[in-house]
């Protein structure tokens, strides 16, 4: 077998709406191999989704080539959809609303997929047991909640055991503990069933957590394609000091900003990160401007975390 289950080379497509266009994708190439999963980071309107839903046959590129599985998704969309898990974001539109959790499944996987009674009910008793989902099986899909909806549409996507699977923000809307649970799955999925899996998130931890690879991508062009942690050396820095305190004066936070060695800043609840080359060298100027000003807050130094290399990569990238 292959060893590349999606490829992609130069990817176009653009959204005209309204007199106006909007360039989702700009030659997109990527490559996803069986065994790994694949993060694929990005703000709104990145063009994430886009991608996801090119490789699940369900649009059709402007420009450029997709295969997977070796099948074209636009000459051969049928063999395509065979052989894919898929779990969008329109979890309200994704199952018959009058038949239960367990009925949509079995209808799921013998239907269109020619499954055994017996074979389908014991995935589904499976994944329904990693994923706590045992006491909603029997409840009809309009009466349950937004996670756990979520949770049959990513129970649905891997009822078939699929060597690829595209996953679209698959931890929106669930609890902690479920999404807890479906990153655990994930990840042994796809060393288990040697799968290729493809994951759109804006959940640092979690593509930190799941992730062989983390593909960054903004304003429909790829940033960065790597590691978790070649992603945080790309952007040029390996450590940060941490500030914690609440109402510090924007005056002070643009005296910080303009320190010599401090790349950018970072704000989130009450922390201030600062993400510098060296810290130490820079530790000195910073606890200066803050005596300065009378202020003494409790600070630390560590490594830069993969959501601090997403605000920077993003915050740098212009439109060109």
């Amino acid at each position: 077998m292959n060893a590349v289950a999606v490829e992609t080379e130069e990817l176009y497509k653009t959204y005209r709406t309204g007199g106006k266009e909007v360039r989702a994708l700009r030659g997109v190439s990527l490559n996803v191999n069986y065994g790994e999963v694949v993060s694929l980071l990005g703000p709104n309107g990145a063009g994430k989704t886009t991608l996801v839903k090119i490789l699940a046959t369900l649009l059709i590129p402007d420009k450029g080539q997709a295969r997977v599985g070796g099948y074209d998704v636009i000459t051969q969309g049928h063999k395509v959809r065979k052989i894919i898990g898929y779990a969008g974001q329109d979890s309200e539109r994704s199952a018959y609303f009058r038949l239960t959790a367990r009925e949509n499944l079995l209808f799921f996987a013998r239907a269109f997929h020619g499954i055994s009674k017996d074979e389908a009910n014991e995935r589904i008793i499976e994944l329904a047991a990693a994923f706590g989902f045992e006491n909603k099986l029997d409840s009809y899909f309009i009466a349950l909640s937004g996670g756990e909806k979520q949770t049959f549409v990513i129970m649905r996507s891997l009822i078939t055991k699929p060597k690829i699977v595209f996953m679209d923000e698959p931890s929106k809307s669930l609890d902690p503990v479920t999404a807890s649970r479906v990153r655990k799955y994930i990840k042994e999925y796809a060393k288990k069933f040697n799968a290729a899996l493809l994951v759109t998130t804006h959940n640092m931890l979690e593509a930190e957590e799941i992730s062989n690879r983390v593909v960054m991508i903004n304003k429909g062009k790829i940033l960065f394609n790597g590691a978790p942690e070649e992603m945080k050396s790309f952007v040029v820095r390996s450590e940060s000091i941490e500030l914690l305190g609440n109402n510090v004066e924007e005056g002070i936070k643009i005296q910080i900003a303009r320190i010599p060695g401090v790349i950018n800043t970072i704000e989130k609840d009450s922390r201030i990160s600062l993400i510098c080359k060296d810290a130490y060298e820079v530790l000195p100027s910073v606890l200066n401007v803050l005596k300065n000003n009378g202020k003494k807050l409790p600070l630390s130094i560590g490594r830069a975390t993969l959501e601090e290399a997403f605000k920077v990569m993003v915050g740098d990238d212009t439109e060109k």
